[in-house]
């Protein structure tokens, strides 16, 4: 405790009779030894015969060691009743006289352990030559066969033990001390409390840190601990066999820990001798300042965007607050789900994102697998998040809660997630806590909003779908980080990919790359993302994209993009001998595919790719034209020079059809539908009414 009669200072100054004037104040001569201590305006005060010392009052200040704490600014208190006593020791008289031992923790070292005194320790061994007790997990002593008399110990038995002789190569000897009613000490050795930031410069050191638990991860040896406080983050080690180490410590607890600082990959870790949780004042103020310095922290980093546009300019505030939640929950240790359309555009988009916040991770987390377990970029199938996606997070989220102390993680839905159709799943993810972001360029349902946290979407500030997702997320990686290179060209290949138009070609002249070298480049994404269906493949995608050898990438590109143009014309040959084309009274060619008896299954192009193909080629006959690809259960939509509103359609069709199990959406002039087989002509016919009706 700091002493309260001199403020924790050692000394105090008290108030005593001039020595000069005896209390007069007044006087015409001084001590010529005070000379030196005087000012020239007191020596001047004695011409005047006012005594300079002190100065009048007749009362001067003298600084004294507190009679209280004897100079050493604490005053004990007694370990098992509280009463103040003066000194070092442990006990006042009264206790003293008590039965009582000591426990030392885990600090505690040879320096601290005392001759004579009692300690509690556990056996760790029975051998030949005595019985081996540990007094914590860094001291081990002996009792000596000859001490043990007729007493049987066995491992892991609570023992009483006096230290009788600790050796100048630090063996201690001890003997049985058993008392009955005994008082317990707890014994911790005071360590200098440091910042986190400050722990590179303590490597071998004996340390305390104070900070906030945002990860928990239990391996087969030690129980990782991330601690943040408001300068840094370190890993906080705890060795306990392969168990779990300080059950009682859950994430976002408030914990003091006192330990060993080591460095591993070059990073400092916290080797874990004592860990506690704190409560009350302290463990909130703490808090407080660690969020208060997390929100500076995660402010978004903003440089200007890459082109100039007003769409971009109105959508900058919501893309800001997406890029503070993404930097906050990497600062925090939030897991961030990134979930993409499997397509060019959508890969792009969850690359963006994933290298941005990898490299975040790099940075700023003291654990090298962080970037493993804290972001996640996964590929959907479906050009909306469908339930069984939102299942695997779920269920894979859950499971790692359980496991590490998870957070519920950040979802951000890539080049989806603007439909009605994405609901289902996103509640799904509300129902536990999560926090769902969509950046996407569908043409958006206003119904969706109110699930989302932040919802970026070109057509809510004047846009359309020529800003695709990957610009976006490309715009929002560069708030997140700006450091990252190379996301230009993903830019360019989202653009090309997604056969986008107006003043986002710009990004094509800003990747350095030709418009044919961009359009291989999404060629040989989805060819390859075809083939890995489910997986994200993070390896071979990012080779694609350029963030691994150029010399590779090149040649990636050119062969994936040549098998991709093969399968392409080969599955052409059969569908156009398939395909029927009629001419609607409004004058729109309305182009049919039987995709399911004039293609291959499982091979590259699906069939949403494949009728685009088949689309742009009648693109060139025909000024107003809609291709629709149709199979058992689905239909794919594209369109030109039709002013189509698909969402609109679904809409009809599912009130037209009640029993079709109709679904779908995608862009206003490109989407796709789902129903029941049983309905598929009726389906088709009423779509092809509609459209005739345009």
């Amino acid at each position: 405790m700091k002493c309260e009669r001199c403020g924790g200072r050692g000394y105090i100054e008290v108030e005593e009779t001039c020595p000069n004037c005896n209390g007069s104040g007044k006087a015409k001569s001084f001590d010529p030894k005070l000379t030196a201590e005087l000012s020239d305006e007191q020596i001047s005060m004695f011409a005047r015969g006012i005594c300079g010392v002190c100065r009048g009052s007749g009362k001067v200040k003298i600084t004294r060691i507190c009679p209280e704490c004897e100079g050493s600014g604490k005053v004990n208190t007694c370990k098992l009743c509280g009463a103040k006593i003066k000194g070092n020791a442990d006990l006042c008289p009264k206790c003293r006289r008590k039965p009582h031992a000591y426990q030392l923790r885990n600090s505690c070292g040879i320096e601290d352990v005392r001759l004579n005194r009692v300690y509690v320790g556990k056996v760790s061994g029975v051998t030949d030559i005595g019985v081996f007790v540990n007094l914590n997990k860094r001291l081990r002593g002996l009792i000596h066969r000859k001490n043990l008399g007729n007493a049987k110990l066995s491992e892991n038995e609570d023992v009483l033990v006096k230290v009788s002789n600790i050796r100048p190569t630090g063996e201690i000897d001890l003997v049985l001390m058993p008392m009955n009613d005994y008082a317990v000490i707890e014994v911790s050795k005071e360590a200098p409390l440091i910042k986190i930031s400050e722990s590179g410069d303590c490597a071998g050191k004996l340390v305390e840190i104070r900070g906030k638990v945002t990860h928990i991860k239990q391996t087969a040896g030690p129980t990782v601990f991330t601690v943040i406080d408001e300068s840094g983050a370190i890993n906080a080690v705890a060795f306990e066999g392969g168990d779990r180490a300080y059950p009682e410590i859950k994430v976002d607890d408030v914990v003091k820990a006192v330990g060993i600082v080591r460095r591993r990959d070059a990073k400092p870790q916290l080797e874990v001798l004592e860990m506690e949780r704190l409560l009350g004042k302290e463990a909130y103020e703490i808090q407080r300042s660690i969020e208060r310095e997390l929100e500076k922290k995660s402010e978004p980093i903003f440089r200007g965007f890459l082109i100039e546009s007003d769409v971009l300019e109105r959508l900058k505030e919501e893309m800001m607050n997406v890029a503070k939640e993404l930097r906050k929950a990497v600062f925090e240790s939030r897991p961030v789900i990134i979930r993409h359309h499997w397509d060019a555009d959508g890969v792009c988009s969850g690359v963006a994102l994933e290298v941005a916040l990898v490299d975040l991770v790099e940075k700023v987390h003291p654990d090298p697998e962080a970037k493993y377990y804290l972001v996640k970029r996964k590929v959907s199938r479906a050009p909306f998040y469908e339930l069984e996606d939102v299942v695997k997070d779920l269920d894979e989220a859950l499971e790692d809660m359980e496991k590490h102390g998870d957070k519920i993680p950040l979802v951000v839905l890539a080049d989806n997630g603007s439909g009605c159709e994405d609901i289902p799943a996103v509640r799904q993810f509300l129902t536990f806590g999560a926090d769902v972001i969509t950046v996407d360029h569908h043409f958006p349902d206003e119904e969706v909003d109110s699930y989302l946290l932040y919802h970026v979407n070109p057509y809510k500030a004047g846009g359309d779908s020529n800003y695709t997702a990957g610009v976006l997320c490309v715009e929002i990686a560069r708030m997140v980080n700006p450091d990252v290179e190379g996301l230009e060209f993903l830019a360019g290949v989202s653009v090309v990919g997604d056969r986008s138009e107006g003043e986002v070609l710009k990004y094509v002249e800003l990747s350095g790359y030709s418009k044919e070298e961009l359009y291989d480049a999404s060629l040989a994404l989805e060819f390859e993302g075809f083939y890995l269906r489910f997986r994200s493949a993070s390896g071979i995608i990012h080779e694609i994209l350029g963030f691994g050898r150029k010399d590779r990438q090149k040649k990636l590109i050119e062969m994936l993009s040549s098998y991709a143009k093969e399968a392409i014309e080969a599955q052409l040959k059969t569908a156009m001998s398939g395909l029927k084309v009629q001419q609607l009274s409004n004058g729109v060619a309305l182009a049919a595919l039987d995709v399911e008896n004039y293609t291959r299954k499982f091979t590259f192009p699906p069939p949403g790719k494949l009728t685009g193909e088949v689309h742009d080629r009648l693109k060139s006959d025909y000024s107003k034209v809609v291709t629709i690809g149709y199979g058992p259960d689905f239909a794919v939509i594209r369109s030109e020079g039709v002013e189509l509103d698909i969402p609109r359609l679904v809409r009809e069709l599912q009130e037209e059809i009640p029993d079709g199990g109709v679904e779908g959406g995608g862009h206003l002039v490109v989407g796709s539908i789902k129903f029941v087989p049983a309905k598929r002509k009726e389906v088709l016919s009423k779509l092809a009414a509609k459209i005739g009706a345009l």
